[in-house]
């Protein structure tokens, strides 16, 4: 009995110490992955119908005459956050696909809207450089400009035959603006596809419900109240 518990022990301090090792060599080769991992970027993306995400801002541009035009507005912004351990690394905020409600209640997708990355305060068509974690940064997502003044910029202006000119249009902030204005859309109800993604961090998709009545408010609370909200689903 004594030496069958003896080589028993033996065994088992062999079996540990194999083992141990074994641990210590995972640990050392894998360390670095597993730290990555552990601490990798973990973006996310959201909004509140309130400043600092969303609120009333003067329009500025050129009128072709050396003079410069000013209109009342509202920029709608969504923020990107990284609630992991390390930073996210050339960030970019891609809207994908674009779907209308219709009579009938469902959505079908519009099919002139072409996908593109939305834009933020820098060079276009560049992401942005990092996001630090717990520091959330902006992207714009769309603005609406009072219509009594929009027509002063073509580039911001659309008819439609059943939308009068006195209601406000949706402009979004994309990156790429074809000459069809496909980035302009009447009043209606909207669910936009977004991909936040970063070169070490994988993408997140997330559906942005958009809805626009027509009616412009000079009150900033009023207009976020009745004539435009905007939710992730």
């Amino acid at each position: 009995m004594f030496t069958c518990s003896a080589e028993c022990a033996q065994w088992a301090q062999a079996v540990a110490t194999i083992f141990l090792g074994l641990v210590a060599v995972f640990v050392a080769v894998f360390q670095d992955a597993m730290r990555a991992w552990i601490m990798r970027p973990k973006l996310d993306v959201s909004i509140d119908v309130k400043p600092p995400d969303c609120f009333k801002v003067p329009c500025r541009g050129p009128s072709g005459q050396g003079q410069e035009l000013v209109a009342d507005s509202y920029q709608l912004s969504l923020r990107v956050v990284n609630n992991g351990g390390q930073r996210a690394e050339l960030v970019e905020v891609l809207a994908s696909k674009l779907e209308r409600q219709q009579p009938d209640d469902s959505f079908k997708e519009v099919d002139s809207f072409f996908p593109t990355n939305l834009v933020w305060a820098g060079p276009k068509g560049v992401p942005f450089p990092a996001i630090s974690p717990d520091m959330p940064k902006r992207w714009n997502l769309l603005h609406i400009i009072d219509p009594q003044k929009r027509h002063v910029w073509p580039t911001e202006d659309r008819q439609w035959s059943d939308v009068l000119p006195a209601k406000t249009i949706l402009s979004f902030d994309v990156d790429l603006k074809p000459n069809t204005r496909s980035y302009l859309l009447p009043p209606g109800r909207y669910r936009l596809l977004v991909a936040v993604a970063a070169a070490n961090a994988k993408p997140v998709w997330k559906t942005v419900e958009i809805s626009l009545t027509g009616d412009w408010y000079d009150d900033e609370q009023t207009m976020f109240s009745k004539g435009v909200s905007v939710r992730i689903l």
